[in-house]
C-alpha cells in the first residue's frame, strides 16, 4: 500500500506527443514564458518492461520538447506513473542553456584574444546580433529567420 505511488525506476522516455493546448495559463520567469505541457511518452525504465504513459511537465515555451526527443524520467512501471526530470538537461533547462551559451561565447572571446593581430574573429556579427548568437540557433529557426528577412526585403509580397 505505501510503496504503490513511489517512483521506483529511472529511465528514458521518447516524446510521442507534446501539447500545451489544455493549459491556458502561462507565466513569465527570468524573461521566458512557461507553460505546462501534456506529454505522451514511450518510457524505457532501467530493469523493467517499456510502456506508454501520459505525463505533465512545465517548460519554457522556447525550450519545450519536440516529438522524438529523449527525456530523462523517473517512473513506476507497476502503476505507469511517470515524472519528467530535465533539471540536468541544458536542452530544456533555461539556466543550463544560458550557461552553455555564456561558456561558448566566452570560449570564442578567449580564442579571439589569443589570436595574432589581423586574424579573423572566431565568429562574425550579422544584423547587429551579438557574436556567436546565430550559431546558437536551431537550423530550422535560422532558415525561418532567413525566409522572413527575405520576405521583408520584398516588401511583404508573397512570391514577389
Amino acid at each position: 500500500m505505501f510503496g504503490r505511488n513511489k517512483l521506483t525506476h529511472e529511465g528514458t522516455a521518447t516524446v510521442v506527443s507534446s501539447s500545451s493546448a489544455n493549459h491556458h495559463v502561462t507565466w513569465t520567469s527570468g524573461g521566458f514564458h512557461y507553460s505546462k505541457f501534456d506529454l505522451v511518452l514511450d518510457v524505457q525504465p532501467l530493469g523493467a518492461m517499456a510502456f506508454r504513459a501520459p505525463a505533465e511537465a512545465s517548460f519554457a515555451i522556447m525550450y519545450s520538447p519536440d516529438v522524438g526527443e529523449q527525456l530523462k524520467v523517473r517512473c513506476n512501471p507497476e502503476t505507469q506513473k511517470v515524472e519528467v526530470d530535465v533539471d540536468d538537461d541544458p536542452r530544456f533547462n533555461v539556466k543550463l542553456q544560458n550557461k552553455v551559451q555564456h561558456d561558448t561565447l566566452e570560449a570564442q572571446r578567449q580564442r579571439d584574444l589569443a589570436a595574432p593581430p589581423g586574424t579573423p574573429p572566431a565568429s562574425q556579427t550579422r544584423f547587429g546580433s551579438s557574436p556567436g548568437s546565430d550559431e546558437m540557433l536551431d537550423p530550422e529557426l535560422r532558415e525561418l529567420m532567413r525566409l522572413e528577412e527575405e520576405e521583408r526585403r520584398r516588401g511583404g509580397q508573397p512570391g514577389a
